[in-house]
């Protein structure tokens, strides 16, 4: 399955790396490069490579200059260009050249594998890929587990989670509670090389101090008072698979030297025993709590801390993706007919509008209670607003009330969005149901004023 060879030319070490998992996860062949000069010279070998997938920028030299050598040196081959600074300009001079795509950062990898297919396909590769089968499997697997978020933010996060999940980096997920960081932490898991392993959760704030190295790294009969048996402990049980410690920065901080050890040694010692076991097991941990502060403040360790995040995912809070909402609520709602028997098949149009206008401190978590006291309410087959809570004034509460609105003169357009912006405090959501339109529709219209589009 690996005849199809691809040429990775990165000088972002990590990112390459996870490139590269990636390519040989989904049944191709791939070598990594950091510069120009060392892609000319695997390129200079006979049959190196099909397909080359290059940086703009690198350090000796640019995607540019490697693809003008290619051409001197008459190397009929497709290249993509991959930038991080969507310069369209570097664009349409990378396709004069002959490039066969250009490739913003951050990568999808559902538009990476079609323009990787397409370029394969160039060379006439008559087999189906095997990124298409793999991914429909994929797919027809996680259909019925889980709605993927299609807004922006989701969109990047899901992105971070298939590039990182091939690789053994240790990964750490921050995000409000209730925004579903063990989903993620298990989606990490699923399309990784350890899927086949064990996945274990711990809640870290149910550890405490006496009791955690037990459940951790487990103890010998006798050991102490209540040990009555032997006991494996968590570290033992995820071997060969995932160990994911969520609310990590509650984590008793005695305990925490014990966890940096046995991470970089990769050894656990029972309590009651001399004697150390190896482990194998990926750490994957969340939190809600900001750790940078919590290291200032003497209550979590810092060296700890650069150990637990090689990488980091951000899960965004739903009121940052109301795109989203839509999926989710009736996902949710076909949840909950069948968890409580009911035949609910719609939501009404004015239904949607009221959740996604509201603040959703909550999250995923009380968007499903929502739904599934909803589904409980409603008589006919459809959720309507008389069926959900009365939440229309928490929502106000949190948005100043205003005369604001964006149907008026074009002229008047730019200040309006500018005074609407400054009264919720440069928060885009908020500041898109105060002028009454979509959040895509709000940033078309910065894009268009030159509005800075940075995150308050």
């Amino acid at each position: 399955m690996k005849d199809r060879k691809i040429l990775i030319v990165e000088d972002d070490r990590s990112f390459g790396a996870m490139l590269q998992k990636w390519f040989e996860r989904n049944g191709f062949s791939a070598i990594l490069c950091s510069g120009m000069v060392a892609a000319q010279e695997v390129l200079s070998q006979p049959d190196s490579c099909q397909v080359v997938l290059s940086d703009l920028r690198l350090p000796d030299g640019d995607g540019i200059m490697l693809l003008n050598w290619l051409n001197e040196k008459k190397k009929l081959m497709p290249v993509i260009i991959m930038t991080g600074y969507g310069e369209i300009q570097t664009a349409v001079s990378a396709i004069k050249l002959g490039a066969f795509d250009f490739l913003e950062k951050p990568i999808n990898p559902e538009i990476l594998a079609k323009k990787i297919e397409a370029a394969f396909d160039t060379r006439k590769e008559n087999s189906t890929p095997p990124v298409k089968q793999q991914a429909e499997k994929k797919n027809e697997q996680e259909d019925n587990q889980f709605v993927e978020g299609q807004s922006p933010l989701s969109a990047q996060m899901y992105t971070h989670i298939d590039l990182v999940a091939p690789t053994q980096m240790a990964v750490m997920i921050i995000g409000e509670s209730g925004t579903g960081k063990e989903h993620v932490a298990r989606l990490i898991h699923t399309r990784s090389n350890r899927a086949k392993g064990p996945f274990i959760a711990v809640d870290c704030g149910s550890l405490s101090i006496e009791l955690a190295p037990s459940e951790l790294f487990g103890h010998k009969k006798g050991s102490f008072t209540s040990a009555i048996e032997d006991k494996t402990g968590f570290f033992r049980e995820a071997h060969g698979g995932t160990l994911f410690l969520d609310e990590v920065g509650n984590l008793p901080y005695g305990v925490q030297m014990q966890l940096l050890r046995t991470l970089q040694e990769k050894k656990v010692r029972p309590v009651g025993t001399s004697t150390d076991l190896t482990v194998d097991v990926r750490i994957i941990t969340a939190t809600n709590e900001n750790l940078e502060k919590a290291i200032s403040e003497g209550n979590f360790r810092e060296d700890l801390y650069h150990r637990l995040n090689e990488f980091m995912i951000k899960v965004p809070a739903l009121r940052e993706c109301t795109e989203d909402i839509p999926s989710y609520a009736h996902h949710f709602r076909k949840e909950a007919n069948r968890e409580l028997g009911r035949q609910v098949d719609f939501i009404s149009p004015e239904a949607l509008v009221a959740l996604q206008n509201y603040g959703w401190s909550g999250n995923l978590r009380e968007l499903r209670n929502v739904i599934r006291r909803a589904v409980l309410f409603t008589r006919g087959d459809s959720i309507i607003p008389n069926s959900l809570p009365v939440f229309t004034a928490r929502k106000e509460e949190s948005i100043p009330m205003s005369d604001i609105s964006l149907y008026v003169e074009p002229e008047e357009e730019k200040e309006k969005i500018l005074r609407a912006l400054e009264q919720v405090g440069g928060n885009k959501t908020k500041a898109a149901i105060l002028l009454q339109i979509d959040r895509k529709t709000l940033y078309n219209k910065m894009h268009q004023y030159n509005i800075g589009l940075k995150e308050v």
